[in-house]
């Protein structure tokens, strides 16, 4: 069995600076449903496009490694 992790800290950021999803959606034009559906990613294994992750660096000011960290199966190749 595969087992990568996907560390979603888009909440974290969010709080981090004080915003709403409201404001996120209004500052980079991601409907609040997209926003609802990111924070869940994990939970319901809905792809999220690119440039979507891009809008939210770009608003956040974060690097998509902030955003979201990777950790790898351990021995995958």
């Amino acid at each position: 069995i595969e087992v990568n992790i996907l560390i979603n800290n888009f909440s974290v950021l969010v709080v981090k600076r004080r915003l709403r999803a409201y404001q996120v959606s209004k500052g980079t034009g991601i409907a609040e449903s997209t926003l609802s559906s990111f924070v869940n990613i994990v939970d319901n294994e809905k792809d999220i496009k690119l440039s979507t992750l891009i809008k939210l660096c770009n608003y956040l000011n974060c690097t998509l490694s902030e955003l979201i960290e990777y950790i790898p199966e351990p021995n995958s190749k």
